[in-house]
């Protein structure tokens, strides 16, 4: 073993109890420096104890301190989760501490109270500063509680935000009470409505500033005054009686008053008045707490007026003259007296419509109403059923001769024309009048029977009054049946069309065919067409009939042309209504369309009378016609007001000379006059001439002499299916 051996196996069992014989010295020496070492140790260890001794002492006080703090303390991480809660805290959140920590308030609270916690968290530690908070907690029993919460961020001495601590405490009933003596004071001086607080024996003690604003009376006006002060006058000691028994009844009253303003204005008011009490339930004062109505009741009278009355013309409507016609029935019964009821409908109102549209018709209806208002006297009524239907309520007349001036008045002030834009309108009306008590002694009888009285003026050639009479009402339930059943034939097309032919009265030839329409009800049987014609014209039926019509003599002479016949031209009546109608060649080039039918194979047969009633949109109409490539003839012409500055404007291919002037053939020097005298104005301006109604041959034969050439009628044929002419047809 070397030197250098020995040495280092002897330093490493120095610390050995001497055995081999090792110095003494170095032996001593490695004791003592154990021991002091040992020593450092077991001095260290007992500090270290004591520390954590003192560190968990002083948590576990703490711990003790915020438990026993009343006090909602917590603290929270940045995410809002709890990490730290005293029991106060826990015990409103209803969990133990344990099952509160490492969760937010999204477990404990709703989510719009959970929202609203974690946005207030977030503003303290994005702001880094102390806010105060006033919060609504919910309890465990259900109930909510208000809390003042501090909240401050918990933050490193390097800046770093570890969370927030938070203190939270009830607010005590003492504050709570003073908050809301200042939220009542707040609302006291700042309601809309007026507030007036009197003593026991009601003398004003306190109004707010809504009061003045109200009545105008300051508070020092007020202040010492009772609310005598505000009375307008317009309610009676009684009620006032009746008012202070009711509050004392049932403890409270409100309702309706009228009360004055300073300036002596009345207005009305809402009013509630109710006792307050102390707490021995001592009467201390009146609190009476209003508000101004004006506006509701100005509002309120405006609806009420609109309700009861025409929105175009402002005469009251149905349900208020229904009304004022009970109640003269009432008075009329009492003083025996006579009530008339007087019902108008304008005639050819609808013209007026079709061709120049609703805000002209409404210009016309507003002029007819003036002129009403100014022909009756003030305490009669006139008002609008709507429409162009009118009533005239007369009362406390002696006889019906007093109705019958009022209705002829009325008749004269619609005779002069109504102008409009440079356009005169000329209006007649058809008037009915019925008469209390003899026509009936109910608001509906009256109304019924007067409808009933002007359809028979109707029937009579309108603009004429006619009073009623029982026998009208049969009349009238048949013409009701009658217009149904139309009703129900045109919309389930149960009319026909029936063709009469047109000749050439040299070669007897067959030149074309009228359509007629023929209607036979299941109920009536045959319906001639002078009655189921002025029917539709006059319930407006007429335009739906004549589209049917055009339909359906379309659609046939397609059907005789796929059949192999090469049919004349076929003339089709359209009545005026339907010629003034803005869509009406609209409709003709569909009606075309659809049928398959070529322009060219028909010709449009118009009156005379219809085009003058409205000449220069029907003008238009006619024009349009013609460039669609058909043709057009002139019905009845000599029976209308003949005009023959617009006969040589309408670009018509014939003339058809009304039956009229034919029957009196060839006998009657003035029939043979007006025939040749058209027959002479139709060479001249290029126009063909066709006679209508030919019955017999000395007619023929008297036409062919004076140089017509056309005709239609008895003597050539009567109308007659489609399937009657094929005979004819087939040698055409």
């Amino acid at each position: 073993m070397s030197a250098a051996s020995a040495e280092t196996t002897t330093s490493s069992m120095a610390i050995s109890p001497p055995a081999h014989g090792l110095s003494p010295t170095l032996s001593a020496a490695a004791i003592v420096l154990f021991a002091a070492l040992t020593f450092g140790l077991l001095c260290i260890n007992r500090k270290r104890t004591r520390a954590l001794k003192n560190a968990e002492k002083q948590s576990a006080l703490l711990e003790a301190l915020i438990d026993a703090s009343d006090d909602m303390i917590f603290f929270k991480d940045r995410d809002s989760r709890f990490r730290m809660i005293n029991r106060a805290a826990a015990h409103v959140l209803g969990r133990t501490p344990e099952d509160i920590l490492g969760r937010d308030d999204s477990e404990f609270f709703s989510p719009e109270e959970a929202d609203a916690f974690h946005a207030a968290d977030q503003r303290v530690l994005s702001s880094g500063s102390t806010q105060r908070f006033e919060e609504r907690v919910k309890q465990p029993d259900g109930h909510y509680e208000r809390y003042e919460t501090l909240k401050s961020p918990v933050t490193l001495p390097d800046g770093t935000v570890l969370g927030l601590l938070g203190v939270a405490r009830r607010l005590s009933t003492e504050r709570q009470s003073a908050d809301r003596l200042r939220l009542a004071a707040q609302f006291f001086d700042n309601a809309a409505e007026g507030i007036t607080i009197t003593s026991p024996d009601g003398v004003i003690e306190m109004v707010n500033p809504a009061f003045t604003h109200i009545t105008g009376y300051s508070a020092k006006e007020a202040v010492g005054q009772t609310p005598k002060l505000l009375h307008s006058g317009r309610h009676s000691e009684a009620f006032y009686q009746r008012m202070w028994d009711n509050l004392a009844q049932h403890g409270r009253w409100q309702g309706e008053i009228w009360n004055r303003r300073k300036s002596g204005d009345i207005y009305p008011e809402w009013l509630d008045i109710s006792p307050v009490r102390n707490e021995q339930g001592q009467l201390i004062h009146y609190l009476g707490i209003f508000s101004d109505i004006t506006a509701a009741k100005t509002s309120e009278a405006q609806l009420e007026h609109m309700a009861q009355h025409d929105a175009l013309t402002d005469l009251p409507n149905r349900s208020l003259l229904n009304d004022r016609i009970a109640t003269a029935i009432r008075r009329a019964s009492r003083d025996k007296r006579t009530v008339a009821v007087i019902f108008l409908d304008l005639d050819h109102f609808k013209d007026i419509n079709d061709s120049y549209g609703h805000e002209t018709g409404d210009m016309v209806l507003k002029h007819v109403a003036m002129r009403l208002h100014e022909c009756v006297r003030d305490e009669d009524t006139v008002a609008r059923l709507g429409g162009d239907e009118f009533v005239v309520l007369i009362e406390d007349i002696a006889d019906a001769q007093q109705a019958d001036q009022a209705a002829e008045r009325i008749l004269a002030s619609l005779i002069p024309p109504i102008g409009q834009n440079d356009q005169e309108f000329f209006i007649g009306a058809s008037i009915g009048v019925s008469l209390y008590p003899r026509d009936g002694d109910s608001v509906e009888a009256l109304l019924r029977n007067a409808d009933t009285a002007m359809y028979q003026a109707k029937q009579l050639g309108r603009n004429n009054a006619q009073r009623y009479c029982a026998t009208q009402t049969e009349a009238t339930r048949q013409r009701v049946k009658l217009e149904n059943a139309l009703r129900h034939a045109i919309s389930h097309e149960a009319l026909d069309v029936w063709f009469q032919p047109q000749v050439d009265l040299q070669s007897g030839e067959l030149i074309g065919f009228e359509a007629l329409c023929r209607w036979t009800d299941p109920d009536h049987g045959p319906i001639p067409p002078s009655t189921f014609i002025p029917l539709a014209e006059n319930n407006g039926m007429i335009v739906p009939l004549g589209t049917l019509v055009l339909r359906k003599a379309c659609a046939q002479i397609r059907q005789w042309r796929e059949a192999g016949f090469i049919p004349p031209r076929v003339a089709i009546n359209v009545s005026g209504r339907q010629l003034r109608r803005l869509d009406f060649l609209g409709d003709l080039c569909s009606i075309l369309e659809q049928e398959q039918c070529r322009p060219e194979w028909i010709e449009i047969e118009v009156t005379e009378s219809d085009i003058l009633k409205d000449a220069e949109p029907a003008i238009a109409t006619l024009h349009g016609i013609r460039e669609m490539g058909i043709a057009l003839s002139l019905d009845d012409f000599g029976t209308g007001f003949s005009s023959l500055s617009y006969l040589k404007r309408l670009p018509i291919n014939t003339l058809k000379i009304d039956r009229s002037f034919i029957d009196g053939l060839p006998g009657d020097p003035n029939d043979r006059a007006i025939v040749q005298a058209i027959l002479a104005m139709g060479r001249s301006l290029g126009i063909q001439v066709l006679a209508e109604g030919v019955e017999n041959p000395a007619q023929v034969a008297a036409l062919r002499l004076m140089g017509c050439s056309t005709a239609q009628g008895y003597h050539f044929g009567r109308p007659a299916l489609a399937e009657t002419h094929l005979d004819r047809l087939a040698c055409a």
